[in-house]
């Protein structure tokens, strides 16, 4: 019975010292990976929004959306972030949209590897270029698998992939159209909230 206490007590000792330390280093890390993925967003937004110098991040219709100014000032474009659900699990994608309302298209359309969780080899194809470039110039009318009379290829053995981002650009340009029906606005006094953009990457992998 004694042995018994001991090893428990022992035991009990070992996992609070874990535990401590576990706490101890996931506090020092945390921030670090916090300001990464920060980093990681804005370098997204700066791809699908080449033009734009800063971004504006601007609270609409309980979102938070990046309005994307050059160096006067002057919107660009606007950046979203939306994530569908794919084969595996959620897609989580940037998305550029320059013009106004149902006028709006494209810009860019951005899925880094780390974004997804799709089967290797063949859904993880959704980010790469040659599927991610077909979306740039569209309008929101186009934006769908050529299967479904659009102008986007589904990739080969991996078609729930391809629909589930068609799905969340097609989201986001409905949101963006009932949102912004007169294109990108900035509001008066909120240049205090600009993110820079281009800021470098440190231990972490770009959009594809």
């Amino acid at each position: 019975m004694r042995e018994i206490l001991r090893f428990g007590l022992l035991l009990g000792l070992v996992c609070g010292i874990s535990a401590g330390t576990l706490s101890a280093v996931f506090s020092r890390v945390a921030p670090l990976i916090k300001e990464n993925e920060r980093i990681e967003a804005i370098k997204k937004r700066k791809a699908v929004l080449p033009e734009a110098a800063v971004f504006e991040p601007v609270e609409k219709a309980e979102r938070t959306v990046y309005i994307g100014l050059d160096e006067s000032g002057a919107p660009v474009g606007t950046a979203m972030a939306e994530a569908p659900r794919g084969y595996a699990g959620p897609i989580r994608m940037t998305i550029g949209i320059v013009g106004a309302g149902t006028e709006a298209r494209l810009s860019g359309v951005a899925i880094s590897k780390l974004d997804q969780s799709e089967t290797p080899g063949l859904g993880v194809k959704i980010t790469r270029p040659a599927f991610l470039d077909m979306f740039k110039g569209l309008a929101a009318g186009d934006v769908a698998l050529k299967s479904d009379g659009g102008q986007i290829d589904a990739i080969t053995a991996a078609t729930i992939s391809s629909r589930a981002v068609v799905n969340g650009v097609q989201a986001g340009m409905t949101w963006y159209a009932r949102n912004f029906p007169d294109g990108p606005e900035v509001p008066a006094g909120a240049g205090q909230a600009r993110e820079e953009s281009g800021a470098p990457v440190q231990g972490a992998g770009g959009a594809e």
